[in-house]
């Protein structure tokens, strides 16, 4: 047999695994004023969608709960609290890693779900390895 019909497993490069990451940061406003609060939720969800394209320029991809933000906003009867917080724990459990933007009372407990089940937990973006450019 010779060398060129020989499988090649010891020469593949090896590949930077593309991570699913979970944003975890405030959306609803804590204190203020209320009438203010679909405003502030709107901004929230915006910081979160821009750290998403900043996920995915380095190559990953992210998951951004937030955008449940047009749900419920969209929603002829309003949704429990319970329901949004099942809605991404179902989702973390699939993330390989957690980006911690910012304290919040379910962002809070996100980061301890992440933490007690082994996820990677970013803190900073220059944490996070680039993969490639634009998700290349």
């Amino acid at each position: 047999m010779d060398n060129a019909s020989e499988p090649r497993f010891h020469q593949a490069k090896p590949s930077k695994k593309i991570l699913k990451i979970y944003v975890a940061g405030p959306y609803t406003p804590t204190s203020g004023n209320l009438h203010d609060a679909v405003r502030k939720a709107h901004q929230n969800t915006l910081s979160a969608i821009g750290l998403g394209l900043k996920i995915i320029d380095r190559g990953h991809l992210p998951f951004i709960p937030h955008l449940t933000h047009y749900i419920h906003i969209e929603s002829r009867v309003a949704l429990p609290k319970a329901f949004f917080q099942r809605y991404d724990f179902a989702w973390l459990e699939h993330c390989d890693a957690l980006y911690f933007m910012g304290p919040s009372e379910g962002a809070n407990r996100e980061l301890e779900w992440a933490k007690d089940h082994g996820l990677r937990i970013f803190m900073e973006l220059s944490q996070i390895p680039r993969i490639s450019k634009r998700g290349h």
